[in-house]
């Protein structure tokens, strides 16, 4: 989420594989819930509107949208994500300046994070142009890697959503705000593109993260695995809609029947225990 056009230059087609769930010692993975919202109400205990670092828009990303606790809200059993067309202004590291839109965000830095496990969103949203939202997992200690993107829907192909894994940059050589043109070795990215139809529709998104892989599902399918660049550190969650006047999009956002609603059904979290 924070690096996205790496995300688009990196983004290849992965095949899915199959076979038994096993940990590194081929032994069937028993799990043990840690943590759940099934938001029957709004829990400020489990979770913040804003970035922990204090502030409520991704600057590196040029984004339109300033996040306010007022367009989270919990209705029917769901939590709402809501953007709105809406003038405001805000300041970023760069400068106070107007943003185009107001949208929702929450965050778990302050309640919950873990290493390692099972991270599992139901969820739903619409496609529009320039709308983004997103599902996706960083580091206690900030600033640094590695970043998971469980999922993103960036609006810009109604048939196409991604899952990405970051990793390399470590405390402390890592400079804020510096997220593009970090060579080798400081800095790798890897991004699987899962066809189908998304929109309007209840998905569950999974990631597990074991010692020796990381693997990304969608309703029970892997659509994404990976061997190296797994994260050890502790991570909090981070579900939100962004807004981005894409240049694949010619710089438009469809904002024709604002407001855009992501809804959350649960998210849970889950540790890895012994089998026997």
């Amino acid at each position: 989420m924070l690096k996205l056009y790496l995300v688009l230059i990196a983004l290849l087609i992965f095949k899915p594989a199959g076979g038994c769930k096993t940990s590194g010692n081929d032994m069937p993975i028993k799990w043990e819930l840690t943590f759940e919202d099934n938001f029957n109400t709004f829990d400020t205990t489990k979770w913040i509107t804003e970035f922990p670092w204090e502030t409520r828009t991704i600057w590196s990303n040029k984004e339109l949208q300033w996040y306010m606790p007022e367009n989270v809200s919990v209705k029917d059993g769901k939590l709402q994500l809501t953007t709105v067309k809406k003038q405001i202004y805000g300041k970023d590291v760069e400068s106070e300046k107007q943003f185009e839109y107001t949208s929702g965000m929450i965050c778990s830095s302050e309640s919950f994070v873990q290493p390692y496990g099972k991270w599992e969103i139901r969820v739903k949203f619409p496609f529009r142009k320039g709308f983004w939202p997103a599902f996706w997992l960083l580091p206690e200690q900030r600033p640094t890697l590695p970043e998971v993107d469980v999922f993103e829907y960036f609006g810009i192909d109604k048939n196409q959503i991604s899952s990405t894994l970051h990793w390399g940059i470590d405390y402390p050589n890592y400079e804020t705000g510096k997220y593009y043109g970090l060579g080798e070795p400081f800095y790798y990215v890897k991004s699987s593109s899962t066809e189908g139809d998304f929109a309007d529709r209840w998905m569950v998104w999974e990631f597990e993260c074991l010692p020796n892989k990381a693997t990304w599902k969608l309703d029970g399918k892997v659509v994404f695995e990976m061997t190296e660049g797994i994260p050890t550190a502790p991570m909090f969650m981070i579900a939100n809609v962004a807004v981005k006047d894409h240049e694949q999009n010619n710089k438009q956002v469809d904002d024709s029947n604002s407001p855009y609603v992501m809804e959350i059904d649960y998210i849970r979290v889950y540790k890895m225990v012994p089998s026997n």
